[in-house]
């Protein structure tokens, strides 16, 4: 990250509609644009979400959604061939390219093509091991932190500085789009005094072009993330928030401005988007916080009295069919000792205290 510049990460998420021309063009519109990054969302549906996740039933401001949550995420999934052709043309448009990661088998193929910088999502945040994972091959990772404490983000840091201090930490809300009133901005503050030799940004979802983005540049931000779209009518669920080409340049602009009236101390905080300097799940982020924060399951049927071992283990998240499985911190415990099923567990049900205790 440049230190005397905000980075600018342009994100275009699942919002590619699985057309590699479609990330070509944002691409293009970013770096035209003035952004440093673009980033993308490399998943499979099987290591995201148990098959009997259920079905997602919500609503934007025009139309209502119902979907299997398993079979919609195997859409948005992007191809592994993609990876390649996408890292050269940033490489040609002299941009940065950044993923989300969520599994282990993600982070391998990223790394082994060569990515430097990896983003843990929120809702990956408590996913321990791949955070130790990630940590240990030295690339420079960036951690969301909507809907969650401090003790988690914490624990999140301590798992990463065991290998290096190449990081940075990126204040956002899961809510998708989140209104300006609840963005409490003064957790930027509070970050910063926890974590004083980090960066300190915002992932921001409001669907305001700058308004979020100016003020985390008068609050010290160094990291501005913000999702794009070729346009806010295409079909998918993050278009209809995100920013489009004009906007996008716009939001640069802002943003650049924003540094010079912070350095000259021309400036006014904010105070309804500034909010709180307290962290914790909001109650706009606890239902999304059961839905989709990671937990173990079982990745096969187990029988009671049987030991479980690590393979029979999967860190998913638990859609809405789901009861809320132990954290993936406690994966080290299957693997340190011999742990026995107290009763019979089904094939993606969740692993709890009840059914090893």
């Amino acid at each position: 990250m440049k230190k005397n510049k905000v980075y600018i990460i342009a994100e275009i998420g699942i919002n590619h509609n699985d057309k590699l021309e479609n990330c070509y063009k944002m691409i293009d519109v970013a770096s035209d644009s003035g952004c440093d990054a673009v980033k993308l969302q490399f998943f499979k549906a099987k290591n995201l979400y148990p098959k009997s996740a259920g079905r997602l039933n919500w609503k934007d401001q025009n139309k209502h959604y119902s979907y299997d949550i398993y079979k919609a995420v195997e859409k948005f999934e992007l191809p592994e061939n993609w990876i390649g052709k996408i890292i050269k043309y940033c490489s040609a448009r002299d941009i940065d390219l950044i993923s989300s990661v969520f599994d282990i088998e993600s982070a391998r193929t990223l790394k082994k093509n060569g990515f430097k910088k990896i983003k843990i999502s929120s809702y990956t945040l408590t996913n321990i091991p791949l955070i130790e994972y990630c940590a240990k091959t030295g690339q420079h990772l960036i951690l969301s932190t909507g809907g969650a404490t401090l003790s988690e983000i914490d624990e999140a840091v301590q798992a990463i500085t065991k290998y290096h201090k190449n990081f940075s930490i990126l204040h956002c809300s899961i809510q998708y789009p989140v209104a300006l009133k609840d963005c409490n901005l003064g957790i930027i503050e509070t970050f910063k005094l926890a974590f004083p030799e980090i960066a300190i940004g915002y992932s921001d979802h409001t669907k305001e072009i700058s308004y979020a983005a100016i003020q985390t540049v008068y609050l010290g931000g160094k990291i501005i993330e913000k999702h794009i779209t070729l346009d806010k009518n295409m079909k998918g669920p993050d278009h209809f928030f995100a920013l489009e080409p004009q906007e996008l340049r716009q939001m640069v602009k802002d943003v650049r401005q924003a540094e010079k009236d912070r350095k000259s101390g021309n400036f006014i905080i904010n105070k309804p988007i500034y909010g709180s300097t307290a962290k914790f799940p909001y109650p706009n982020e606890e239902y999304l916080r059961g839905f989709a924060y990671m937990k173990l399951f079982a990745k096969r049927g187990i029988h009671k009295d049987e030991i479980i071992r690590p393979r029979d283990i999967s860190i998913l998240r638990p859609g809405v069919n789901k009861n809320y499985g132990l954290e993936p911190k406690y994966l080290k415990l299957f693997q340190n000792y011999k742990i026995k099923a107290k009763k019979n567990i089904s094939f993606e049900d969740p692993i709890t205290w009840d059914s090893i205790l």
